[in-house]
């Protein structure tokens, strides 16, 4: 704006300076133009021309000077604009130093701020490798403690298992025994015509224990031929418990257990000569093996 400015005071001055070289120009032009006249005779003419020429002339500067007024008054109404400018922009530069001043101010309160959010975010660091230490100690003491936890269940359950078979009657003491014939007129070499068996006596003790529940239960006896065919087999059968199937039997027997030992025997009388071989003999108490022995006949 200052270089404007000087800038129309140098045209100003420049115009006024023009000016007045051209008044000195008319000056001399008319006082050649009257020399002039005054030889030549025409003198009058000339002046009126000159008086004509200068008048247009006047207005010309009068315009002019109208024109350099109008100019002033801009370039006052520019320095006025111009210092309002300056003045707001004074105030918005003041603002703007207040408002670098305040955010200078936070930013050095979120540095400390940041530097103390830091500090504890190494004690919190330092905390959790310590409590996830921790928690690697407590994770391999569960993981033990569910192991022997798992053990202790698994030997509750057998135990309960041994408590529930040990609820069952079982049988002690099986005994064996056999009377047979020798026929008078037999082949002393043939051992099988030689020998038959007419009784099978079977003898055995029941008892329980401390878990068994007293009551009647059935005893049923099973005799299995070298065949596999079930010796003097009953019409009726007996359910097994373990398999589910049902099975003849060769002898069956009611008791009433007390929690004493019970006597149990079997007299089975045959009426074939028995072959020569193994016979599987085998108790069940309530539908539960309990016993199983062989005999051997030659």
């Amino acid at each position: 704006m200052e270089n404007k400015e000087v800038a129309l005071e140098n045209q100003t001055r420049n115009q006024k300076i023009g000016i007045i070289i051209l008044a000195i120009l008319l000056a001399v032009a008319i006082v050649g133009t009257v020399i002039y006249m005054n030889r030549a005779g025409k003198l009058s003419d000339e002046k009126d021309a000159l008086l004509t020429e200068r008048s247009s002339l006047q207005q010309r500067i009068n315009a002019q000077n109208e024109s350099l007024a109008l100019k002033d008054e801009i370039i006052e109404e520019s320095k006025a604009n111009i210092e309002a400018l300056n003045e707001e922009h004074a105030e918005i530069v003041a603002e703007k130093d207040a408002r670098i001043m305040n955010l200078s101010r936070r930013v050095t309160n979120s540095g400390n701020e940041l530097k103390k959010e830091r500090e504890e975010n190494a004690l919190l660091l330092a905390e959790k490798e310590e409590l996830e230490y921790q928690q690697g100690i407590l994770n391999d003491e569960i993981h033990q403690l569910k192991q022997e936890m798992d053990d202790l269940a698994n030997a509750h359950n057998q135990l309960l298992e041994e408590i529930e078979q040990s609820k069952g009657l079982n049988v002690y003491n099986m005994c064996i025994m056999t009377k047979w014939d020798r026929w008078i007129c037999a082949d002393r070499y043939n051992i099988s015509k030689a020998r038959r068996v007419d009784h099978t006596f079977i003898k055995f003790e029941i008892d329980g224990t401390y878990f068994t529940e007293t009551g009647e239960s059935l005893v049923h006896l099973v005799i299995i031929d070298p065949s596999g065919m079930v010796l003097n087999a009953n019409e009726e059968f007996f359910h097994i418990e373990a398999t589910g199937e049902e099975i003849q039997f060769t002898e069956v027997q009611r008791i009433n257990y007390t929690n004493e030992p019970v006597e149990v025997s079997f007299s089975i009388i045959h009426t074939e000569r028995l072959q020569a071989g193994t016979y599987q003999i085998m108790a069940y108490v309530d539908g539960k093996l309990s016993r199983t022995e062989e005999m051997m006949l030659d």
